[in-house]
């Protein structure tokens, strides 16, 4: 009696530490389907595939028998009988670990193949082998042995940054798994233990070779006749790779269809097995794009159908979530507010060196003009008039504005920087407001989903425009400000700051945006707008940016180029000036730009004469106190 228990008593307690273990190690998994990789598929808006996915799922029941076999024979023949550990073969292992303390074999079942690949890293260590037992005993527990084969052959590893049998056969052979021969089975087999090192499309001799052995594996266990072994020998001998140049991944597009995925109420386990995806993606826009940009981490591209909200191409870092300066490309939205508010672009403006507090912007040029109005200053982008009447505007009014009606998300400064781009945002907020002030003030939702069928063939969603935002009516219509507005836009691409994006035959609005750290130009029609922004200093957006979305939408062939605007007439605009304006003026420099010939007196001249009385009377009294000859000489110029 006390043999036993003296024999007894360590076993429990070993089994008692052991299932202590097994509680501290698999007590907190989340599920293993949790931990697949990512399986959707995805297609253009023509119909045909987008291979986005790193990974396309099969059904087990869809699954060849023969790969079965072949996959079975070479990896764990009994993997029907066990318990998801084989006891004989991991005691070998184990003894084979100590003695070369190599820690090279051990883990050879499917079961512990998928433990390993969804809950632990590749260390070498008995630390290691030992979780990995426990959650295949756990995975065992909690799924059958068909769910366990099935997220394995869809979870493997098969290079290139790919997972799953199916992926591999369309990457590798451009073919599904149920269109390969035994030859191109047994390659894929082979290549489960080293992926990167005997995948056929990096070492395609490497990949027979493994190829080879599983051959003889299903010949020695009586899969395969003696005939079938040698006919397939031949096949392997003259295997060629057949790669799917199709299949690539495009994360950023990706994660943004993920995002509006679980923002209309689908996860990405539910849409896993067997849903198919149809987005708005224009396909030629789409490569045309990625093309252009190549290995470039510095350039972004995103474009939508103004009408509908229809995303047609999106690429690069931070197309909706980045936080990029906008630049003057911002300044289209806040003359839209002034032209909403009763402003003409005919009225005129001082473009006159200015100071406030300590700030004291420039023009591109480092010029001034006296005078301007309001169409020119858009036109060619001039900072000094655009910060004046965004003054006027009042910095409140316009965040508001560009928040609130607009619905331009980002980070926003307290200041008047903002009149010349300092908020940080994206190119799909842009792009999105941009849209909305060319069709009327209707701010849409982009969205990239056009439906979604489940695997019966139902269509359980399909996309529509969504109205997110709209401008109100101030002295004008949205409609009137935005004819307006396209009138001006149109101006900048055929002879202002956009001049490079010009394309014969083909009306563009569009405008570009510099920033200290970015350069941007959106252009577009009726029917499309794109937006493109490169990161790097001392970029402008009209050389920068504009021949790139020339290049882009030449290539393209679909952009038709017509904008429609109702034709408004405007008498002479009035002058725009008060007393605010007058104190925000640097009268020194103005003196001194006068006598350097850098402004005009005549402009200057032009100016006063169209200021009421009371404010020439001030005017010239600040010119007076610096240089009273001048100001006595441009007072007799005035009066005349």
């Amino acid at each position: 009696m006390k043999k036993f228990f003296f024999f007894i008593i360590p076993f429990v307690l070993v089994l008692l530490t052991f299932y202590s273990l097994y509680i501290l190690i698999t007590k907190d998994l989340p599920d293993p389907e949790s931990k697949l990789p990512i399986t959707v598929k995805m297609f253009y808006n023509d119909g045909s595939p987008m291979y986005i996915s790193k990974n396309l799922w099969i059904d087990l029941s869809e699954v060849p028998k023969m790969f079965l076999e072949t996959l079975l024979t070479s990896e764990d023949e009994d993997f029907y009988k066990h318990f998801g550990i084989d006891i004989f073969g991991l005691m070998r292992a184990l003894i084979h670990d100590l003695v070369t303390l190599s820690f090279s074999q051990g883990g050879s079942t499917i079961t512990q193949q998928l433990a390993r690949s969804l809950y632990l890293s590749n260390e070498k260590s008995l630390i290691r082998k030992f979780k990995e037992m426990m959650i295949a005993f756990w995975l065992e527990k909690k799924r059958t042995k068909d769910e366990i084969l099935e997220m394995y052959i869809n979870s493997i590893y098969v290079g290139n940054g790919l997972y799953g049998f199916e992926t591999a056969a369309r990457y590798y052979f451009g073919k599904s798994l149920k269109e390969l021969s035994l030859a191109e089975m047994a390659v894929l087999v082979g290549m489960i233990r080293s992926p990167e090192n005997f995948n056929p499309k990096d070492n395609l001799e490497k990949a027979k070779e493994k190829a080879l052995t599983v051959l003889k594996r299903l010949l020695n266990e009586g899969v395969i006749s003696q005939n079938r072994y040698e006919e397939t020998l031949k096949d392997v001998e003259n295997l060629k790779v057949s790669q799917n140049r199709n299949y690539h991944f495009n994360e950023e597009l990706f994660w943004r269809i993920v995002r509006e995925l679980r923002e209309i109420g689908f996860s990405l386990n539910e849409v896993r097995k067997g849903y198919a995806l149809y987005t708005t993606i224009d396909k030629n826009l789409q490569r045309i794009v990625e093309s252009v940009s190549g290995e470039r981490k510095d350039i972004a591209f995103f474009s939508m159908n103004p009408k509908t909200g229809e995303i047609l191409c999106y690429h690069g870092i931070g197309v909706s979530k980045g936080s990029r300066q906008l630049g003057s490309a911002v300044k289209p939205f806040y003359y839209y507010l002034s032209f909403l508010m009763g402003y003409s672009p005919k009225d005129i403006i001082p473009d006159l060196p200015i100071r406030i507090g300590s700030w004291s912007p420039e023009n591109f040029t480092k010029s001034f003009k006296g005078a301007t109005t309001l169409e020119r200053a858009l036109i060619w982008s001039e900072n000094v008039p655009s910060v004046i009447l965004f003054d006027i505007l009042t910095l409140n009014s316009v965040k508001d504005f560009l928040k609130n009606s607009l619905r331009i998300s980002g980070k926003y400064p307290d200041d008047l920087t903002l009149s010349l781009g300092t908020l940080e945002t994206s190119p799909e907020e842009v792009v999105k407001a941009f849209s909305a002030v060319i069709t009327g003030g209707v701010v849409l939702k982009p969205f990239v989903i056009e439906k979604i069928v489940d695997s019966n063939g139902n269509v359980v969603y399909e996309g529509k425009p969504h109205i997110v935002g709209s401008v109100a009516t101030y002295k004008r219509e949205p409609i009137d400000a935005t004819n307006i507005l396209k009138t001006i836009l149109l101006k900048v691409v055929n002879e202002g700051t956009g001049r490079l994006a010009k394309i014969p035959g083909k009306n563009i609005m569009g405008k570009t945006g510099t920033a200290e750290k970015n350069a941007w130009f959106i252009g577009g029609d009726d029917n499309f707008v794109m937006g493109i922004t490169i990161d790097g200093e001392d970029l402008l957006g009209g050389k920068a940016c504009a021949p790139v979305w020339k290049e882009v939408v030449e290539r393209w062939g679909k952009f038709e180029g017509k904008v429609s605007i109702t034709p408004t007439s405007f008498n002479d605009g009035k002058v725009i000036f008060s007393e605010r304006i007058l104190n925000m003026l640097d009268f020194e420099r103005i003196v001194k730009l006068i006598y350097e010939g850098d402004v005009s007196e005549d402009s200057f001249v032009f100016l006063l004469k169209k200021l009421p009385q009371k404010y020439q009377v001030e005017f010239l009294s600040k010119i007076y106190e610096i240089d009273p000859i001048l100001s006595t000489e441009i007072w007799k110029k005035v009066i005349r």
